[in-house]
């Protein structure tokens, strides 16, 4: 069987593998205690290395077999692995992640494990003749006099085979060789004993079977067994003592995982995982319990990401028809057309919420490559971070958490780079010498807030302004005038920093820009703040959805236009208020102050000489950090859309972020309100 048509399952399994590896190895870093997580490595491991094999990866399958080595160790010792193990650890498991993106480019891997199978040997030491039992899975002898009484003066026949080098699972084929031979009469003893086949990554089988067979039909049951190379038998003695190491080490040694070549394989990917119809059902128990945690998974199907973008289109296309269908149901006098039409946005707007749901993923597969992130810089900058890491199950749109990686990453960095101060510093500040980096998410109405918070030096508004005068973002007379507030504003300008030296993991500011622009990309905004001494929180504010979005529709020069609702603070008649000139910008006069009143018209669509167009209603709408006002000629109402991306060249000039198609088969497009409120000078700041 080709198994290249397997080569999709194998890369995200083995991504999701690697993933958890990372997580699982710094937690048992933290805690060499939690013999769940050691059985959980074990786990993961063991499949990975299965999945290689069978895909013909060798040289994955063989750093993986030899990782597994260094992963026993965590059994033998109480105080878990040395720093030096698990740097070897992460290093390998970086060069796995390596390999498997070199498979998904290129089709092969390209790369030599040798290095670090030598450098894994070097940390692996001799096993106990105990620990080598239980590394075959035990030893199940037999009480002969008793097991011959029981059989009613059968004969017990010792039956040993030995698998072939190439034997993919010897796991798998342990238990299909104590089920054939159980077939012929009972078993009374094995090596590996039948409650311990999972863990069996030997190449020599033995039974004790106690049977009324002849020998040529027990050894041919035997040899049917796949992978089974050679068949022995003999009259078991009643002497039987437990072998020694140095015969456990020659009879049962270690095979090095086989690799398929030109040979056809019959078993898929996933039944290395021992879920295949050859697994024991006393491995099977052993592997959901060991699974505990993954139970729901179960229950899951895996659906390529292309396909759940294509139901998004066409479901976006049927609420555009939808509208269509309830504009024209409008005009039109048939008895029972309204109730059907209702009937029909119920089911469809069902249908949308559940689809909406099946694109929802939690944050915690971009929170899940933190600890390996922190653990690394933390290490290289020789701080000590305790890293929390709150709502991890926060649902958003598979979209928006593919595109919130990197923003995070740069956030993390920076705070852990300028944020947080050496053990000695926070000492002799009286704060403990651990620092804390929490990354949190939360639903906030029809957003999700994402914070980054440590509780470190924080921003100094004085070291800001010097080095914002020093490369002219601001006059001199500016400086004292700096408070927290546009200190935090000013880390967003591209290629700000506070750092004196450059630095190959951050700069307070280096990247922040690219933090705003992504987040505004995604139709989100981000709002630090500061205090001096006690830490820094940078907040993110995300959309549930790309999507579909609710918006306020209004038009300006007839040109339609749709403002985000959540950005929507209120909406007024400007013939109930007043308006003055001041300094020759227009502003508009509310209860509660003033506000600029930009011309939807010139700011949006682009018109620079009056058009004479009445301006009859206002709307207040709310950027990153400032309020304003937009004058536009109609309020349309709310609407559903369905957005979709412009091209940077025409999103880069105009303060828009997308577009929508309206039921007339008109473009709206959508308001970028943080845009909007940066380039008008005038603009309130949100106190």
């Amino acid at each position: 069987m080709d198994t290249s048509e397997y080569l999709p399952m194998f890369l995200a399994e083995s991504r999701e593998h690697l993933q958890e590896l990372n997580l699982a190895v710094v937690r048992i870093e933290e805690n060499p205690d939690d013999r769940e997580t050691v059985d959980e490595i074990f786990r993961i491991a063991h499949s990975l290395k299965g999945m290689s094999a069978t895909m013909g990866f060798a040289a994955i399958a063989r750093l993986t077999h030899q990782m597994e080595d260094v992963f026993e160790l965590l059994r033998q010792r109480a105080d878990g692995l040395s720093r030096e193990a698990v740097d070897v650890l992460f290093k390998c498991l970086d060069a796995l992640e390596a390999a498997v993106e070199e498979i998904a480019t290129a089709g092969a891997e390209n790369f030599d494990p040798e290095p670090l199978i030598e450098q894994l040997k070097g940390l692996v030491r001799e096993r106990t003749p105990e620990q080598e039992l239980d590394r075959i899975g035990g030893v199940e002898l037999p009480d002969l006099p008793m097991a011959r009484e029981l059989a009613d003066g059968a004969r017990i026949v010792h039956v040993v085979a030995d698998l072939s080098e190439e034997a993919l699972m010897p796991a798998v084929r342990a238990f299909m060789f104590f089920a054939a031979l159980g077939e012929l009469g009972e078993i009374v003893g094995s090596i590996p004993a039948q409650d311990g086949v999972e863990q069996f990554q030997g190449s020599r089988l033995e039974a004790w079977l106690a049977s009324d067979r002849e020998d040529e039909v027990i050894e041919a049951a035997a040899r049917n067994v796949s992978d089974v190379e050679d068949v022995m038998l003999d009259e078991a003695q009643d002497d039987l003592t437990p072998p020694s190491r140095e015969t456990l080490a020659a009879a049962h040694a270690d095979a090095e995982p086989a690799v398929v070549g030109g040979a056809p394989v019959t078993t898929p990917p996933g039944a290395a995982n021992g879920n295949g119809n050859g697994a024991a059902p006393a491995a099977a128990g052993r592997q959901r319990a060991a699974a505990a945690n993954h139970a729901h998974a179960g229950a899951t199907v895996r659906v390529d990401a292309e396909r759940l973008d294509q139901l998004m289109h066409f479901m976006g296309e049927l609420v555009i028809h939808r509208t269509v269908v309830e504009t024209l149901a409008g005009d039109a006098a048939v008895p029972g057309l309204q109730q059907a039409i209702q009937d029909l946005a119920r089911s469809s707007q069902a249908l949308q919420a559940m689809v909406m749901q099946v694109r929802m993923i939690p944050v915690e597969a971009v929170f899940l490559r933190f600890p390996r992130l922190v653990r690394d810089l933390s290490s290289k900058l020789g701080k000590e971070v305790e890293l929390q890491l709150v709502g991890q199950e926060t649902e958003l749109d598979r979209t928006v958490v593919d595109a919130l990686g990197d923003p995070l990453v740069h956030l993390v960095r920076n705070a852990l780079d300028h944020g947080l101060e050496p053990p000695d510093q926070r000492e002799a500040a009286g704060k403990p010498r651990t620092g804390v980096l929490e990354i949190s998410a939360r639903h906030a109405g029809g957003n999700v807030i994402i914070s980054v918070r440590d509780d470190g030096r924080g921003v100094d508004p004085a070291r800001v302004a010097q080095k914002a005068f020093e490369r002219g973002l601001i006059s001199e007379e500016a400086i004292p005038t700096i408070d927290s507030q546009r200190a935090a504003e000013l880390l967003f300008t591209a290629g700000f920093s506070t750092a004196e030296t450059t630095s190959d993991i951050s700069g307070r500011g280096v990247g922040m820009d690219a933090v705003q622009a992504k987040i505004r990309e995604l139709g989100g905004e981000v709002i630090v703040a500061s205090e001096l001494g006690q830490g820094m929180t940078a907040q993110i504010r995300l959309p549930l959805t790309l999507a579909i979005m609710a918006a306020l529709l209004v038009e300006a020069e007839g040109v339609p236009f749709a403002i985000p609702l959540d950005r929507v603070e209120r909406t007024l008649r400007l013939e109930d208020h007043a308006v003055r000139s001041v300094a020759g910008s227009r502003m508009l006069v509310l209860r509660d102050g003033v506000l600029p009143l930009i011309d939807a018209g010139e700011a949006l669509a682009g018109r620079v000489v009056p058009s004479g167009e009445a301006h009859d209603h206002a709307v207040i709408v709310r950027g990153r950090d400032r309020r304003l006002a937009l004058a536009v000629g109609t309020l349309v109402g709310q609407r559903e859309l369905v957005t979709r991306p412009l091209p940077p060249e025409v999103s880069d000039r105009a303060a828009v972020s997308g577009g929508a198609v309206l039921s007339n088969g008109e473009i709206a497009l959508i308001v970028d309100c943080d845009a909007l409120t940066a380039r008008s000078a005038d603009a309130v700041s949100i106190a």
